[in-house]
């Protein structure tokens, strides 16, 4: 059995107004892209993780023909909510809702074959910053925003305290309940440590945890160009950025049990 991710796809088949076509040529038709690839890598008995942003719907009947899209694609699926998943209500109505094949994580684990998953959305954390790695060509309505004002800056980091108690919940149940699995993953949507790999409060728990690897997303518009690659393996965990844009759309490879 084997393990991909694909975050951010941020579909818009419930909200035609939404569509990505406005941040970049390599946005037009990217439903189209994605489904390709995903039929020609991905198997019945496959897992693939969604960490957020996975509609721009405001409610989860606008959600609903997103869902279903994904729903009919080969394998399993795990979603996770990001920042713009405002249609993610309870996560009892939300699962009743899902497709058949796909699941939810809050916090919680899920099991499936040899792997154990499990996170949280996390956020922005202080002291953590991918600046200078953004091409930052001016678009209309950009995917990437400025540094935030000096004025949110205690906001965020009351917001990350508390995701950041939430992650430490669902690594300690991560450690817990998949004690016994092949291969535990954590699953985030913002990055967990910046892409040097630096450690980080949040790095440490998911190390702490025993996960072999660590699924996320949330940026975009990185530059190619790079001096050095963007994240890698840290104190025996993988660290994988897998924004759709960032992996040309097609589902990455993660790992195999």
């Amino acid at each position: 059995m084997r393990l991909f991710a694909l975050s951010d796809p941020h579909l818009s088949f419930g909200t035609p107004n939404k569509t990505m076509d406005r941040f970049g040529p390599q946005w037009v038709g990217h439903a189209d892209k994605i489904e390709r690839a995903w039929r020609a890598s991905v198997g019945a008995d496959d897992v693939v993780l969604v960490p957020g942003d996975i509609s721009w719907a405001m409610n989860l009947e606008q959600a609903r023909p997103d869902l279903e899209f994904l729903g009919r694609l080969p394998g399993r699926k795990v979603l996770l909510k990001g920042n713009h998943d405002y249609w993610w209500s309870t996560i009892g109505k939300l699962r009743a809702a899902l497709p058949p094949g796909m699941h939810a994580v809050q916090g919680d684990v899920v099991r499936l074959g040899p792997f154990a998953i499990s996170g949280t959305r996390l956020w922005d954390q202080p002291g953590v910053s991918f600046h200078d790695a953004i091409d930052w060509q001016p678009r209309e309505g950009g995917m990437v925003s400025a540094e935030p004002e000096a004025g949110d800056l205690a906001e965020a980091a009351r917001l990350f305290e508390r995701e950041l108690g939430r992650l430490e919940r669902a690594m300690e149940a991560l450690a817990r309940e998949g004690r016994d699995a092949a291969v535990r993953v954590a699953i985030t949507h913002y990055p967990p440590c910046g892409g040097d790999l630096a450690p980080t409060r949040a790095s440490a728990l998911i190390e702490q945890a025993g996960a072999r690897h660590c699924v996320f997303g949330h940026l975009h518009s990185l530059r190619r160009d790079l001096a050095r690659p963007l994240f890698g393996e840290r104190a025996g965990v993988r660290y994988h950025l897998a924004s759709c844009d960032w992996i040309d759309f097609a589902p990455l490879r993660i790992a195999e049990a």
